[in-house]
């Protein structure tokens, strides 16, 4: 699908160009023909209207060498100037007779030679020729050049289509592998829960199917049963979130909240639990800040991070938890001692199921439902670690006055 997409963005692209390219050389090439058309006319009704004498010194066009003519009523030829020297007095002839008979009064006669003829007086008639080789040679030189120019300029492009259609997709190959890792993780976290409910909901089946029942084990396993249906229901509801947050019709309904507040009373339920598992709180927390948002998703935004930091967290170590005004944003910062984020993990770290230690619960979406939440709320949210022990988060939201 990515390599047809490629391809088509890179035809497309070709195609545009070619046409925007041959319009140009086209224009260019017409615009000089008519230019050069435009000059030698000129030089031929100049010839024309001419007055010729034999003491007059006639100039010659080196460029464009002219052959005048002077045609009277009995059909008499008389050169006026000739700068063409290849003709004979029967070749004059031929073209002379061709000319009058023929019913444009402007031409080209043989390939090489245009005319233009005139009447002067009542009964005269007057025919310039111009022999017009080296314009038929720089329009035919142009047109080389053209060619060489459309030739290398289309290679070129070829290969810059190439480079950008590679830079367009690749967004669209990310995405398309991260839904299928997304699939195949979804898939094997509920794959474990589900085993185990029919499992233990076979064994209970049995049980009473062989009227051997063990009250206690059959409990346990009903207690499995409903463990494992939590878990899995857990996972379904926060994959069904974050698909909703991503969504690009969602939009959470939003109003002016003090957000001072919601860290203050959010904190105060987080206390007990942080002092049961021997860690310490600090909280510097400027009052009256106000952001515009949806109270309950931030909450939710602030529950994963203080989670977080709970879970990394190493024994007897502080919990420092900061909100402060800066310039025109709201900033909270969630800051724990352990081991410390790598630069490869800071990058990934918001992703789908993605974990730093496997052996803590959770399935690794937390971090990702937080970030869309801020980016919803138009915020900014991203992991820094000192590379010693302190890791912590930033939230960067709007202040609302």
């Amino acid at each position: 699908m990515i390599k047809k997409l490629r391809f088509q963005i890179i035809l497309t692209m070709m195609t545009v160009f070619f046409i925007l390219l041959l319009i140009i050389l086209v224009s260019t090439h017409s615009s000089t023909k008519e230019t050069l058309e435009a000059s030698c006319l000129n030089q031929l009704q100049s010839a024309i209207h001419n007055t010729y004498s034999s003491k007059s010194t006639l100039l010659r066009h080196a460029s464009t060498p002219l052959l005048v003519l002077s045609v009277d009523y009995q059909g008499n030829i008389k050169v006026l100037q000739n700068e063409i020297e290849c003709f004979s007095k029967d070749d004059i002839s031929a073209m002379v007779s061709e000319i009058l008979t023929g019913s444009k009064k402007i031409s080209i006669i043989r390939g090489n030679y245009r005319y233009f003829r005139e009447s002067i007086g009542i009964s005269d008639i007057r025919i310039a020729l111009a022999d017009i080789q080296v314009e038929q040679e720089i329009l035919r030189h142009q047109m080389w050049q053209f060619i060489i120019i459309a030739a290398i300029s289309i290679f070129i492009f070829g290969i810059v289509s190439v480079f950008l259609s590679g830079k367009l997709t690749k967004p669209i190959y990310n995405t398309m592998v991260s839904q299928k890792e997304f699939i195949a993780n979804a898939s094997h976290k509920l794959k474990t829960p589900i085993t185990i409910i029919l499992s233990n909901a076979e064994m209970v089946s049995s049980s009473f199917e062989s009227s051997e029942k063990d009250i206690l084990h059959t409990l346990e396993r009903m207690n499995f049963i409903q463990t494992e249906a939590q878990r899995m229901r857990n996972l379904v509801e926060q994959l069904l979130q974050l698909a909703r947050l991503e969504s690009a019709t969602f939009s959470s309904p939003k109003e002016k909240i003090d957000f001072s507040f919601l860290v203050n009373s959010t904190l105060l339920t987080y206390e007990p639990i942080i002092y049961d598992l021997e860690r310490k709180l600090e909280l510097s927390c400027e009052d009256q800040i106000y952001v515009m948002g949806n109270a309950e998703n931030l909450r939710q935004v602030f529950d994963i991070l203080i989670d977080n930091a709970i879970k990394y967290s190493i024994p007897c170590s502080v919990i420092k938890v900061t909100l402060q005004s800066v310039k025109h944003n709201a900033v909270i910062t969630v800051e724990n001692s352990g081991i410390p984020f790598s630069a490869e993990e800071t990058q990934q770290i918001f992703e789908k199921f993605y974990r730093l230690s496997k052996n803590q619960s959770g399935y690794g979406l937390g971090l990702s439902i937080a970030q869309s939440i801020v980016t919803d709320h138009n915020g900014i949210i991203r992991a820094e670690s000192d590379g010693i022990s302190q890791n912590r988060f930033i939230v960067q939201l709007p202040k609302r006055i």
